[in-house]
């Protein structure tokens, strides 16, 4: 059984910064590639979609796979249209300074507690 981890949890793991409250408030799993067609290939459910893409590919890719949320890495901004698109489709949108790799690591610890 996986954790249900809040996104306020995860917000403050990385001290990120949320530029949109989506519907969801909570996820399960961390998926993170460097391609966006490798996501395409997840099955996981109440996924946090980690990303140095700022795009609205971004947003697409993660209302294809179902995604609760979204982070944008290394402090990108993100370009209105990309926030628009996740309002629209009310999906969380969150930004952090740290870079995938460290974001990730710091991420782990809410999710693989011993």
């Amino acid at each position: 059984m996986r954790p249900n981890v809040s996104i306020s949890d995860v917000i403050t793991a990385v001290e990120g910064e949320m530029i949109f409250e989506g519907e969801s408030s909570t996820v399960q799993w961390v998926v993170s590639s460097g391609l966006m067609s490798d996501i395409l290939t997840t099955e996981e459910e109440e996924i946090l979609l980690l990303s140095n893409l700022n795009t609205t590919q971004l947003v697409r890719t993660a209302d294809m796979v179902g995604a609760n949320a979204m982070m944008v890495t290394s402090g990108k901004p993100i370009p209105d249209d990309t926030v628009e698109l996740a309002k629209e489709l009310g999906i969380t949108l969150i930004r952090t300074k740290y870079p995938v790799f460290e974001a990730c690591h710091k991420l782990s610890r809410l999710f693989f507690k011993e």
